[in-house]
């Protein structure tokens, strides 16, 4: 059982149990149905790959195996179809992009074995003295700002016990909903850069693969940070007024201040430093790390807003460090920076930030996910797939225009992140948005970026997302408050996200 399966109630955990096992029986009477039933006027290479990805989106909707084992599943499902040789199935799981997953999840293991994430938490807060309301406005702030950079997942586990100290004395709804601005928060900011959650790498993936357009990661910060701006106001807004409610309920009491909430120590890492706030040699050498990495992932793109796509230093920049190269840079650095000291043999030897057996725990299945979900959308443009699927969707739909088509994915990509994963809601959807628009003939864009936006905007049950499940995990989220303001931002991302992106892609003339 998977540490988020312990965070779920019962009643959700039978839940998760029969949609597996449905799953189980599903997937290969979908696959000998379809390898028999293929409509005659597709090619036979097309209905077998067909029937292979029915069977694979059952498994990953239902998530009847782990969703790793389903990506690798399916290619390998196809080469025995004989869709495709093995050599051109498993060929995706070499991308560039998959260093830049790699890169960046490194990155992110250094930050908490350092502890530097905590640590940051702990410092930026300001003195918020005794308003419940500006404590739990920097506690939202602060956590979208460490999303960005950082797992979603990671920052509402580690923000967790920090909230709770902060709310431990206000009144119970306050404290749901605080501990609620956790996960909603996480989930907010992971949007804003392409490394803050899966979905955002998994849109660009499927733009530079399938469309080949190469979407620099300053750009999609500037997509994303209007919709995020938005929803995050509107999720500012909820969590305030129910702290005033309470308060004209009389139900209210002070809030300690933030000075009170203690970073967690770790005897490795974690003494007494004298860098900048107090960080030690690891957390100082970590953050450099993260520092030049995102300098090097945002330098591109801004010099092209600045000097335009044509001029030299542009161009040698993308060659030369494209995005996965410079996350591959800054995660060898980690292995060398000295981080503190270990006796070896009676003498002090210098220890680097990360060790191979740490990095090693990093999120191997998402990286499988990602390659296995090019393998498949590779094939779908090479079979000639996708120009049915493309047919099939305008003409169930009635779609014709960009605006249309960004609508009709960013609602579907959200409805079913509520369902299941996120990062197997963007896997199906991403390449569905390029193949759709490539049949209209508008621009992909707008509808890719919407899907993987919209995939991380599950706020409304505890399956929705790891950030939910957690905070539910504590007993003090009941279901009803999660549902009620999850609703709220649900609605909010319905009509805040297709626009805003159309709008921001026009602009910046991403076409």
């Amino acid at each position: 059982m998977s540490g988020e399966d312990l965070l779920l109630s019962e009643r959700d955990l039978r839940f998760a149990s029969r949609r597996r096992a449905i799953g189980l029986v599903l997937a290969p009477l979908v696959l000998v149905a379809v390898l028999w039933l293929y409509p005659a006027n597709m090619a036979p290479a097309a209905g077998r790959l067909l029937a292979t990805l029915l069977a694979t989106l059952i498994l990953w909707t239902t998530e009847a195996l782990p969703v790793a084992m389903t990506a690798l599943l399916g290619p390998a499902v196809a080469v025995v179809l004989g869709v495709a040789p093995a050599e051109q199935m498993f060929a995706s799981f070499g991308n560039p992009l998959l260093a830049l997953f790699f890169g960046a999840f490194v990155l992110a293991a250094a930050a908490e074995r350092t502890r530097l994430d905590r640590v940051l938490a702990a410092r930026l807060f300001p003195d918020t003295g005794s308003s419940p309301e500006r404590t739990l406005a920097a506690t939202t702030l602060v956590t979208a700002a460490i999303s960005s950079l950082f797992s979603n997942t990671a920052t509402t586990a580690m923000m967790v016990p920090v909230i709770r100290a902060a709310v431990a004395k206000l009144g119970p709804r306050t404290q749901g909903v605080g501990l609620l601005s956790a996960a909603f928060a996480s989930s907010i900011g992971g949007v804003l850069t392409p490394i803050g959650t899966p979905p955002n790498l998994l849109a660009m993936a499927a733009l530079s693969q399938y469309a080949k357009i190469s979407l620099p990661f300053f750009h999609w910060t500037l997509l994303a940070l209007p919709m995020a701006t938005v929803i995050l106001l509107v999720w500012l807004a909820l969590m305030l007024g129910a702290v005033r409610r309470e308060r004209r309920m009389g139900q209210l009491v002070a809030a300690p201040a933030m000075a009170d909430v203690a970073a967690p120590a770790d005897a490795l890492h974690l003494g007494g430093g004298h860098g900048p706030w107090g960080l030690n040699r690891g957390q100082t050498a970590t953050l450099l790390v993260i520092v030049l990495a995102a300098c090097g992932w945002v330098l591109p793109g801004a010099l092209e807003l600045a000097l335009g796509k044509t001029a030299s230093e542009v161009i040698w920049l993308k060659k030369a460090l494209p995005e996965g190269v410079v996350a591959v840079l800054a995660a060898a650095a980690l292995f060398v920076l000295p981080a503190a000291s270990r006796s070896i043999g009676g003498k002090p030897r210098p220890r680097p930030v990360l060790t191979w057996s740490e990095a090693v725990q990093i999120d191997w299945g998402t990286i499988l996910l990602f390659g296995g979900g090019l393998a498949m959308g590779d094939q779908v443009f090479k079979t000639g797939l996708s120009t049915w699927i493309g047919d099939l969707v305008i003409h169930a739909t009635g779609i014709k225009t960009e605006a249309g088509l960004t609508i009709l994915i960013a609602s579907a990509s959200l409805v079913l992140s509520e369902l299941t994963s996120n990062t197997a809601t963007a896997a199906m959807m991403c390449p569905l948005a390029v193949m759709t628009a490539s049949q209209l003939g508008v621009p992909p864009v707008a509808p890719v970026v919407a899907c993987g936006l919209a995939s991380s905007m599950g706020f409304l049950m505890p399956i929705s997302t790891a950030p939910n499940a957690i905070v539910y995990g504590t007993g003090r989220v009941p279901l009803s408050l999660m549902m009620r303001y999850g609703f709220w931002l649900d609605v909010t991302g319905l009509l805040v996200i297709p626009p805003t992106v159309l709008w921001v892609t026009h602009y910046l003339g991403l076409r």
